[in-house]
């Protein structure tokens, strides 16, 4: 490996300390869409000279710097959502290239590419100690701090140490995102949603986060009224409920609609079955469900207009943790209907017209989640320990 890989002296990572390969690590990546500098320049103060010789480090940490193409831009991407196409096909794609090699098809394949080999050199040289992957972002909606992660029993874990809507799942309804990556790898990794891409306060709310995280992992000791004051932060002040909550549902849009989310949404936004949300080609977009609205979107980009999430009882968290540790989930491909993949380990179909006794909930409950759904044909499983 490069003495220069995991520095500073490499311009993809903002900030760089390290202590030894046992130790606990932090990765954080900041800025994946272009749009979102919040968690940069919140890194680059944090981390910056004037800063760094405050913190004791016992463990690693290192920045990442997301889309740097499209940071420059000051845009969410430029061909392709980095943040999207961390898939099988695209990994083995780049990764036939040597780092630094040109010819990507598209800018977001380069990026793609750069990360990817730095975080394969991270793990490969810290993966002895405890690690913990955090990828910033903000939103174009008003927003208190929340956090979506996969649902993996690690990850709520990680999760709920910190004071803000646990947002579980959303892996079933996004293809490729990078932390469905790092959790295909075997390692907890938790996005973080620090508030409004224009609010002053998403800098200070990603410091916070961060703090927490070294904290949890004991790369730093904050004491109990640090810790209280980084945790003031983030707790909301919209009077959100902390706590886990669901994806009900996502709705889609593609470049060439013209989606118009109706003004005034904001996160966690109340809302009852049948309540106009939007218009899309001119049309009422009525909501099939009542919840919360979640990621309402008011910016030119994206591939999401909203989603819709409500609060999940403890009582199915409990069970849901109780039944993945029992023999029932190895038990699901011996199933009529249910199918390993070829060459996944962690992957299944199911189809729905065999196994129509089967729903998502109890997918679910089984530590499983459907990341692509044809009702027609097949869902494709994701087993989450």
């Amino acid at each position: 490996m490069p003495e220069t890989l995991l520095t500073t002296n490499n311009p993809r990572i903002l900030f760089a300390h390290h202590q030894d390969e046992k130790s606990p690590t932090l990765v954080v990546i900041a800025g994946i869409h272009g749009n979102e500098p919040a968690s940069v320049l919140a890194m680059e103060d944090l981390f910056g000279e004037q800063n760094t010789g405050k913190f004791s480090f016992q463990g690693n940490v290192i920045v990442l710097k997301g889309n740097d193409q499209a940071l420059k831009r000051k845009q969410r991407y430029i061909e392709k959502d980095l943040n999207r196409i961390w898939t099988r096909e695209n990994l083995n794609l780049v990764r036939m290239k040597e780092p630094g090699e040109a010819g990507f098809s598209y800018p977001e394949l380069e990026e793609l590419a750069s990360l990817d080999h730095l975080i394969t050199s991270i793990i490969a040289k810290y993966n002895a100690g405890k690690m913990l992957f955090a990828d910033l972002h903000t939103t174009s909606s008003e927003s208190c701090a929340f956090l979506p992660f996969n649902d993996t029993l690690v990850n709520r874990s990680a999760a709920k140490q910190f004071p803000v809507p646990l947002i579980l799942g959303i892996e079933e309804y996004l293809e490729g995102p990078l932390m469905s990556h790092i959790n295909d790898l075997g390692y907890p990794a938790l996005g973080f949603e620090a508030g409004k891409h224009e609010d002053p306060d998403s800098i200070r709310r990603h410091q916070a986060f961060v703090k927490l995280c070294m904290n949890y992992l004991g790369i730093i000791q904050l004491t109990q009224n640090e810790k209280e004051l980084e945790e003031g932060w983030l707790k909301s002040n919209l009077d959100i409920p902390e706590g886990f909550y669901e994806i009900l549902c996502r709705y889609p849009i593609s470049p060439e609609q013209d989606f118009r989310m109706n003004p005034g949404f904001f996160n966690f936004n109340p809302i009852r079955k049948g309540h106009e949300l939007a218009r899309n080609n001119g049309e009422p977009v009525i909501s099939p469900y009542q919840g919360m609205v979640f990621l309402p979107l008011y910016q030119q980009m994206g591939q999401e207009g909203f989603f819709i999430v409500r609060p999940v009882s403890t009582f199915w968290l409990w069970l849901s943790k109780i039944i993945r540790k029992t023999f029932l989930p190895e038990m699901l491909p011996l199933l009529p209907g249910i199918a390993r993949k070829k060459n996944h380990q962690n992957r299944y179909t199911a189809n729905p017209k065999i196994a129509r006794w089967l729903n998502k909930e109890i997918f679910h409950l089984l530590g499983f989640r459907i990341v692509m759904k044809d009702p027609d044909s097949f869902w494709e499983l994701v087993k989450r320990e």
